[in-house]
């Protein structure tokens, strides 16, 4: 089985790749993708661990589907069309439970209205409450207790009929053709970076019209606030900072309702489950839609264009999506809460800080997708099929480092620039599905949303689509990456470039707590400590109001001075601190980051050590086995040399004797053998003879004195020429005659 992502999402491509239109969105993980096709939804999973195929969801789906999503907890997954809307509960990560449950909405649409977007109230208890944006007004429904009734609701209409009745403008003309809804707060994936959302953002409703008109509701409470208490008195700390940062009476007097209300909900004893309706007064339970907001730098020929989509991203940064263009606003953080019987400015603005164009010719945008992981780029779909890369990650680095540590004059140089370094990357192209009912109401510039699969481990990103003119060919896109898997030799030679990055780190607590913040402390403590005496300077009494003069007025002038003077400087001493909290939990998050990707590294830098020990190992037995190899060559060699040495040395006179006493020798044996050869074939002859001759002479024979001599005599001639023949014989077996 493979290793490597791209090995994996093309092992197992086949299971979420169809033929059919199709939505798709992946988990947090990056290894879980779901597809929504042919009325079913499909559950695939990358894990090299997962052998099994593609898990299909119990519900079968009655429609089609124009966007799915999910809400950050990952147990809902919310698929609507333009009358329909459904939420799905999902079960945990690596579940093989197909079953789910579930719930269709009551959108109680009128005739002629449709769902323009559906988004998750994050905030909300179970992150179960969903805004439902429609032509005619925007409607919310806390899906834990019912998804038949809506809680709250914004009648275009309604609101703009009240306003001229009672004289309010804040909104200047009634809401037309709305497109798009989103919350101030950017969706970040937690498990790879952390969010920098602040409390107004989560708490800030973005309304954006076709004619490029952005609204607001802040406060946009959900029916049951479920967040952290630290969440809680941020909101309270910078709502009181606004408070206080405002000169003039009436417009304080104007916003005592809002530091109330986060005052209330700093002081609930039970921060994730705040019912909105039993905390706070009634008259502060719904904020008020304000707008069109003001807009700074704003192109006149933008009104011409058709905007079909809002997004939000980190730092404050939102994006307006048109037809043919992307425009980039910077957004204020100074807003005031403005309910539903207020009538003041909301504080609200945006600075234009870029805009990219599209040629029209090439095709025109249809939808866009922030980067799944990252959140500092998107991911564009045209209508002639292009996949574009939209990367934002240089500038919007140099501004997260800015409002880090309080310096934007980098930032504030990029911006001098007629654009911003904003790179624009042509990832492929793909065969999009046709839009039917594309002018349908008037209303179909937003479609093919959720069309790119995407999948991510803690090193590489990677966006999907099917490739053109063809139907199960996957093309692969990186769209970043961190620390790319080498070979590894090329590993080896980095690792020292990583380990200086290791050791150059540096803290990002820029000043000191001894040093800057105690001192400042100490200071405003020293001050209060001042106000208390003069405070116990002044009588302790209870003023009758029939006998108060001028002068207990004057006192108690004096006092409020004193008392508002030593509140602040609380306030101050709670900001320095939050301040140092704020950059302690950065500096804390940093270390885990670095952390993490010491312990990245390190798993990298094991895996290559053993890699190169089994190569080692592999090695050292292959050398074992040449050594024995050329052990072998170099005795066959000096054998071989010594026998060619032997044939080039020089004879000596006593050899040329011996070689000639050994020719001698050798001449001699070889008479002997002709004279035993000819003995032999006489005794071969006398054996021949008759043997009868023999037998009768044998008497006369063996009684003949000088025959039985001769016999004897011949007898030992014989035994001693067969003596000599064998000593003779074996000594020349030893010699050797070369």
């Amino acid at each position: 089985m493979s290793n490597t992502l791209k090995d994996r999402i093309v092992e197992k491509s086949k299971q979420f790749l169809t033929k059919s239109k199709y939505c798709t969105i992946t988990r947090a993980n990056g290894s879980e993708i779901i597809t929504i096709s042919d009325d079913k939804i499909k559950l695939t999973k990358l894990s090299p661990q997962v052998v099994h195929k593609s898990n299909e969801l119990s519900p079968k789906l009655t429609f089609e589907p124009l966007e799915i999503l999910m809400n950050q907890c990952e147990q809902l997954l919310c698929l609507y069309d333009y009358k329909n809307c459904w939420l799905i509960s999902l079960n945990k990560e690596g579940s093989l439970i197909n079953y789910t449950t579930t719930y269709k909405i009551d959108l109680q649409l009128s005739k002629d209205e449709e769902v323009r977007q559906v988004i998750f109230n994050n905030v909300s208890e179970f992150q179960s409450e969903i805004v439902v944006l429609t032509t005619k007004e925007i409607k919310t429904y806390d899906t834990y207790q019912s998804y038949k009734i809506p809680l709250q609701r914004y009648n275009f209409n309604e609101e703009y009929e009240n306003n001229l009745s009672q004289a309010k403008f804040d909104i200047d003309s009634s809401v037309i053709d709305p497109v798009s809804i989103c919350f101030g707060s950017s969706i970040t994936n937690e498990l790879y970076e952390e969010t920098s959302n602040s409390p107004q953002n989560a708490l800030t409703l973005f309304l954006l019209t076709s004619d490029s008109s952005i609204y607001k509701i802040y406060p946009f409470f959900p029916n049951t606030l479920s967040v952290s208490q630290l969440w809680l008195n941020d909101l309270f700390d910078s709502t009181s900072l606004i408070f206080k940062s405002i000169k003039d009476e009436k417009e304080q007097a104007q916003l005592i309702p809002s530091v109330k209300v986060s005052a209330l909900l700093a002081k609930s004893s039970t921060p994730n489950k705040i019912d909105i309706k039993k905390t706070l007064p009634e008259a502060n339970w719904k904020g008020k839609i304000s707008g069109p907001l003001p807009m700074e730098s704003f192109p006149e020929d933008l009104y011409s264009f058709d905007a079909i989509k809002l997004i939000s991203l980190p730092n404050d940064i939102l994006l307006v999506i048109y037809n043919n263009m992307i425009v980039v606003f910077s957004r204020s953080t100074n807003s005031k809460m403005v309910f539903e019987n207020q009538n003041i400015e909301s504080g609200e603005s945006f600075l234009l800080l870029d805009n990219i164009v599209f040629d029209t010719k090439k095709g025109r945008i249809c939808s866009a997708m922030v980067h799944p992981v990252t959140s500092d780029s998107l991911l564009v779909t045209l209508s002639n099929g292009t996949i574009l890369q939209v990367d934002f990650s240089q500038w919007m680095d140099s501004l997260a480092k800015g409002l880090e540590i309080g310096e934007l004059s980098e930032f504030n140089d990029l911006c001098q620039a007629e654009h911003l370094p904003t790179e624009v990357i042509i990832l492929g192209k793909t065969d999009l599905p046709k839009q039917e009912n594309e002018n349908s109401n008037g209303y179909s510039l937003r479609y093919n949303e959720n069309y790119i699969y995407t999948a991510w481990n803690t090193r590489e990103v990677y966006a999907m689509v099917k490739k053109a003119e063809s139907e199960d060919i996957l093309s692969l896109f990186l769209i970043s990456a961190s620390n790319e898997e080498d070979d590894p030799m090329t590993e080896s030679n980095s690792t020292s470039n990583e380990e200086k990055e290791v050791a150059t780190y540096k803290s990002h607590l820029t000043t000191s707590y001894q040093k800057e913040t105690l001192p400042q402390i100490k200071l405003y403590l020293s001050k209060i400590s001042q106000f208390v005496s003069e405070l116990n300077e002044y009588p302790n009494r209870i003023l009758d109001e029939n006998n108060t003069t001028a002068e207990d007025l004057k006192s108690v002038h004096l006092l409020t001075d004193y008392v508002s003077s030593g509140q602040l400087l609380l306030l101050k001493i709670v900001s320095e601190i939050s301040k140092r909290l704020s950059m302690m939990i950065l500096e804390y998050r940093h270390q885990i980051t670095v952390y993490n990707s010491v312990i990245i590294k390190k798993e990298s830098l094991l895996n290559n050590f053993l890699k190169l020990k089994a190569a080692f190992i592999d090695a050292s037995k292959r050398q074992e086995k040449l050594t024995g190899k050329m052990a072998k060559l170099m005795s066959d060699m000096e054998t071989i040399e010594a026998h060619n040495n032997m044939k080039s040395i020089s004879i000596s006179y006593q050899e040329h004797a011996y070689f000639k006493e050994l020719s001698r020798m050798k001449d001699y044996v070889l008479k002997k053998e002709t004279e035993l050869e000819s003995i032999k074939k006489m005794l071969d002859d006398v054996k021949a003879a008759e043997i009868g001759l023999l037998i009768d002479n044998k008497s006369e024979i063996l009684n003949n004195y000088d025959n039985v001599r001769s016999l004897n005599l011949f007898k030992k001639h014989l035994e001693a020429q067969s003596t000599f023949v064998d000593s003779l014989t074996e000594k020349l077996s030893t010699l050797n005659t070369d």
